[in-house]
């Protein structure tokens, strides 16, 4: 690459963007985290833009005018292309912002200035793009007017359509307006050669590479990007005071200005680049495949080490998949690279040194970043030798076949990614390195068709939800719990919408204007109780919001009827509700103790308070020593006996972010935001229902704990009331067992482990005689045996039924055929089954060497199990299963010989 300009390191490049704007009157605000509060439309902060998204339609409510930032992104959109000189899936985005204070003039003039003064770039290589019009929407002349009074020459301003010169908006809706992108001119050296009248910008041969994005933010979009210049004129709605929001891509940036390909290596990635090498044994820059894997591996582990410590864990689900997808590909990428230990902790290590500066955040949660990746990296090479082996079977069976299609079946690929974890994506990636497509079409059906049978119990589905009306109820159950005159404004009755609802089994749906009963939202359960009629009564099972603010009462109409417009007294049941308050309270508690005594890592990752029980799932990378559970059951208890006042404020959702409070990554939050406060223990933001102090909530106990997940474990425990019940039947259950084992209460756990040993002692005295007793009859089954001379080599193969005393289940089953190979010695193939209790069991064997040869356990397996109906599988030497026909084992063990016998060659 040419050198422009007087190199310069990214810390100054990003200071002097910084310094920059706070001179032209901007405000710093740090970076939001990857995860963005209160808007479901997307998964990550993917733009500078993201956090300040309501600021453009209403400027009042942002926290200035101006607004500089250097913000954390993530995007997996064009993941394919990671590993180039510019795509990442992580990235740091400069930006400078305005809310109708300053438009395009002055946010042109800044980034010009900036580039060629501050950093220095030569400005006859500085070119413009701008949007030039397209259906409905006129050209931006106005920019280009504004580039040519900067200094930029009309022959370097070039006008394209929305696919490069238009931006948002981000989600399903919300700003968006024409952009403007700074492009630098690398020489005709860097491209194609062409003369520029046939090369420029966005002709992507290397020569120009786009540095900032300059996005005029001027119009209101109710559609996506796609459909806006599809919809008739009318769609964009202009904003009142139209804004700026600029990107500036600082990896981009640095490699630029320090005069390299690739931010690889400048000295934003350099040190991790040079500890991927020395873990993986492999010299970057020599070989181009090389290179790209371990810039793939390099970008992942970054990005997985920023979602980790954003509170991101690796799952199946939504973001949590998105984690274990890049750190699953960067542990593939490490094979390829012939790497086949744990490679990705020194990376992650790596990163934090390299980012730790910028954002200490990443120093305090490195201790659980490293376990976390360390787990999942163990697990998933657990699985991924095994996966790639079916996979790659697949695939030399479909080239055998002589398959046109070449596609992997959507079972292969759902297969993959139930069993051993693939993301359907790795699939793909093996699967085209082969030259073979996957059946992604039918893997989602197989994937919908697994959620939906998991959804299956859900209470509501959509087209219920469309027939609810809009309304807001207002919630009056903070103050009461009863309510008189609430009036019916929606009806329900068998699925059916109805004037009248009577008493039957049939459940109703049930709508009120105003009512105290708490809907189920925020792990908090649904409030039961009864709405009481001038004509009738409902039981209320429980309470929903499954659309908007209706909150709706479910349950049967037992007495009478109720019609629309009647004016009902509501009345949640009293001790549920004062139980549930007990232990959404304690659930607050439990999150700061957890917090004050493993680190500040944990966070919420859901929640069920109920009146009989609380349910706490949070982050954090190991089980709870019987200790540190203690002490967090002493902290929370501590702040109970002391009776702390629990304070409710509402606020904006700013002014509570900025108070400290915690708030859920998955929960959306409107403008205000109502604060739980106890003391100085605990702060979060909290919908829910709650005690005055924490001496309402009694005593407190821990009664589980259990990892539900990579990196999320879960606590249950009980608070009040259900506390007293749960240690009165751990009483009764240890008398109980003190009486069988004839000791005092005391002395049971001695006299149970002296019992246990007996036992122990006794249950392995019986199975070795019951073994001295099996050597017999295996003696005959062994006399079964044939010798096979095949074409390749000779072996002893050996089909027969093994009786049920010498194998009562499989695994006794697969002892008898470790007995019989040794006996039979050398090369072997056998198919042994018996059948305990009328129950058939069925065990294939091949060894070692006879698998070179081509023989397969599976198969013979396979082959004897249809010849009866069993069921089962397994690998090259073992496979096993059972059920079916016992009336049909001997042909099955039959057509398993005969196909044993073909495999060899022989008849």
């Amino acid at each position: 690459m040419i050198h422009l300009y007087v190199p310069m390191n990214s810390d100054d490049i990003r200071t002097r963007f910084v310094r920059y704007f706070e001179r032209q009157g901007h405000q710093h605000l740090p970076s939001a985290s990857l995860v963005p509060h209160g808007d479901p439309s997307v998964l990550f902060t993917s733009a500078g833009m993201q956090q300040f998204k309501p600021f453009y339609v209403q400027p009042h409510l942002a926290p200035a005018p101006r607004v500089v930032t250097v913000q954390r992104c993530l995007r997996t959109d064009d993941i394919d292309e990671v590993g180039d000189d510019t795509h990442h899936s992580f990235f740091e985005m400069l930006g400078n912002f305005s809310f109708g204070d300053y438009f395009k003039r002055e946010a042109i003039a800044y980034a010009y200035e900036l580039v060629t003064q501050e950093y220095g770039l030569p400005p006859e290589r500085i070119w413009a793009t701008v949007f030039g019009g397209q259906g409905n929407v006129p050209p931006d002349d106005e920019a280009a007017q504004h580039w040519q009074a900067a200094g930029v020459s009309p022959e370097r301003i070039r006008a394209f359509d929305h696919r490069e010169n238009w931006w948002g908006p981000t989600g399903d809706e919300g700003p968006c307006g024409p952009c403007s992108e700074i492009h630098l001119d690398l020489g005709p050296a860097a491209g194609c050669g062409r003369p520029l009248d046939e090369c420029g910008p966005n002709h992507n041969c290397g020569r120009f590479v786009e540095i900032w994005n300059l996005v005029f933010n001027q119009y209101y979009s109710p559609v996506k990007k796609e459909a806006i210049f599809r919809s008739p004129e009318g769609t964009l709605r202009p904003l009142e005071r139209p804004g700026i929001d600029t990107g500036a891509g600082f990896e981009r940036i640095a490699a630029v200005l320090q005069g390299v390909p690739s931010a690889y290596e400048a000295d934003v990635l350099r040190p991790i680049v040079q500890e991927a090498s020395a873990a993986l044994d492999a010299p970057y820059g020599e070989d181009p495949d090389i290179t790209r894997s371990l810039r793939i591996v390099v970008d992942h582990a970054r990005a997985v080490t920023f979602l980790i410590a954003d509170g991101v864990l690796p799952s199946n689900e939504e973001r949590g998949y998105v984690v274990r997808r890049l750190l699953r590909r960067a542990v593939r990428y490490g094979r390829l690279l012939g790497h086949s230990g744990p490679f990705l902790g020194r990376l992650v290590q790596a990163a934090i040194e390299r980012f730790a500066p910028q954002y200490p955040y990443l120093r305090e949660k490195q201790a659980v970043i490293g376990q976390i990746v360390a787990q999942e990296e163990q697990r998933f090479a657990e699985t991924l030798s095994d996966g790639l082996q079916l996979l790659n079977r697949e695939l030399e069976l479909l080239e055998r076949r002589g398959s046109q299609e070449r596609v992997v079946p959507a079972a292969t690929g759902f297969r993959l990614y139930d069993t051993y974890g693939f993301p359907v994506e790795l699939t793909q990636e093996v699967a085209a390195g082969r030259g073979f497509e996957v059946d992604v079409e039918g893997f989602e059906g197989l994937l919908r068709s697994r959620q939906e049978q998991s959804r299956a119990g859900q209470k509501f589905t959509k087209q219920e939800e469309l027939d609810l009306p809009s309304l807001k109820v207002e919630f009056l159950g903070y103050e009461r719990i009863e309510v008189d005159g609430a009036r019916v404004e929606f009806l329900s009755q068998g699925g059916e919408r109805v004037a009248t609802a009577h008493a039957s089994d049939a459940e109703v749906w049930l709508v009120l204007d105003r009512t105290p009963f708490y809907p189920e939202r925020g792990g908090q359960v649904g409030d039961r109780g009864w709405l009481i009629g001038p004509h009738g009564r409902m039981q209320v099972r429980t309470t929903q919001s499954p659309l908007g603010e209706v909150i709706v009462h479910v349950g049967e109409v037992v007495e009478g009827h109720i019609a629309l417009g009647d004016l009902v007294r509501a009345e949640v049941h009293a001790s549920e509700r004062r139980a549930t308050m007990r232990h959404h309270t304690a659930t607050h508690l439990l999150h700061a103790a957890l917090r004050a005594e493993l680190g500040p890592h944990v966070h919420q990752a859901g929640s069920l308070v109920a009146p009989d029980r609380l349910r706490f799932d949070f982050s954090h990378g190991q089980a709870l020593t019987p200790e540190q559970r203690r002490a967090v059951q002493r902290r929370v208890n501590d702040a109970i006996r002391r009776n702390l006042p629990v304070r409710i404020d509402v606020m904006s959702l700013d002014a509570a972010m900025e108070s400290g409070a915690i708030a859920l990554f998955d929960e959306k939050y409107g403008d205000t935001a109502r604060v739980v406060s106890i003391d100085e223990v605990s702060k979060e933001l909290c919908g829910g229902t709650h005690v005055a102090r924490t001496g309402d909530i009694g005593f407190f106990v821990v009664v589980g704990e259990a990892s539900i997940g990579s990196g999320i474990r879960r606590i249950e425990a009980l608070a009040g009331e259900a506390t007293e019940d749960f240690v009165n039947r751990q009483f009764d259950v240890l008398d109980e067992v003190a009486r069988v084992a004839g000791v005092p209460r005391e002395e049971t756990p001695a006299r149970v482990s002296q019992m246990t040993a007996e036992l122990a002692a006794l249950r392995r005295r019986l199975e070795a005689a019951e073994r001295r007793a099996a050597s017999g009859s295996l003696a005959e089954v062994l006399a079964k045996a044939e010798k096979v001379t095949a074409p390749q080599r000779t072996f002893k193969l050996l089909a027969a039924e093994v009786d049920a005393s010498a194998a009562p289940n499989i695994e006794r089953l697969r002892e008898a055929a470790d007995w019989l190979r040794d006996k039979l010695g050398g090369a072997s193939v056998m198919l042994l089954a018996s059948v305990p209790d009328g129950r058939p069991q069925l065990l294939a064997t091949v060894s070692k060497e006879l698998t070179a040869a081509g023989f397969d356990a599976g198969k013979l397996f396979k082959e004897a199990a249809q010849a009866m109906g069993a069921r089962g599988g397994g690998r090259l030497e073992l496979a096993q299963g059972g059920g079916g026909d016992p009336a049909k084992l001997a042909a099955a063990l039959e057509r398993g010989r005969r196909a044993a016998r073909a495999q060899a060659g022989v008849s």
